[in-house]
């Protein structure tokens, strides 16, 4: 681990719609992402590395992502991301094709290390559905990466809460597999952060014994 604090920071759940076009009829989405993206270059310390824990897009169509990739050319600082239940795996993919991504097909897992950090991307998205899901081959893979390096900490990104927040229509749209995920995370002590997104206001709890955040929307009011 870097002897300096590694700053990472999280952005989730943008919206993206085409260009001219306002998310539920009313919210200019593009406009909240470019002051987020003003913010983020103001930042100092400058964090290290920007991870968006998904929803980039509204829809989703190949014009969103274009128009996201325009957004986010002003951003001075490196990023990653992980498909939300607005994404497509596949747009994605096409979007962002240099990703390191696990599998040439499927989830979008990544692994990125930052410093002598390991941050975990996960894929949590159903396609189709708004809620999520970590598949078998994607924990199967955590617990891999987990195991791997048990002196470096770990953070773990993904779209869907793997807890309820008591917001009900949202609860019904959490990690649906989270007894799944919790076994994981007790087994492997270097994962410091679970961050997720998905319910647009900012949350802490501790799940299966780590911290567990709720990155809010740029957007919400």
């Amino acid at each position: 681990m870097s002897s300096r604090p590694v700053h990472i920071a999280q952005i989730s759940d943008l919206h993206i719609k085409a260009p001219g076009l306002l998310a539920y009829g009313r919210v200019d989405t593009a406009k909240a992402l470019e002051h987020c993206v003003t913010a983020l270059n103001e930042f100092d310390p400058a964090p290290d590395f920007v991870v968006i824990s998904g929803d980039l897009a509204d829809t989703p169509t190949s014009e969103e992502y274009q128009h996201l990739e325009r957004l986010l050319a002003p951003l001075k600082l490196p990023f990653a991301s992980v498909p939300g239940n607005h994404d497509s795996r596949e747009l994605m993919r096409a979007a962002y094709p240099s990703s390191p991504y696990a599998l040439a097909s499927g989830p979008l897992n990544q692994k990125i290390e930052v410093n002598g950090l390991d941050l975990l991307l996960l894929d949590s998205s159903v396609h189709g559905k708004p809620h999520g899901e970590l598949e078998e081959g994607t924990l199967q893979w955590l617990d891999a990466m987990l195991a791997a390096s048990r002196d470096r900490p770990a953070l773990l990104f993904l779209h869907h809460p793997p807890f309820k927040t008591g917001i009900w229509h949202m609860d019904r749209q959490n990690l649906l597999n989270a007894s799944e995920f919790a076994p994981i995370l007790r087994r492997h002590p270097r994962v410091q952060l679970v961050a997720t997104g998905h319910v647009h206001r900012a949350a802490l709890t501790l799940f299966a014994g780590v911290p567990t955040t709720i990155c809010p929307a740029p957007n919400h009011a």
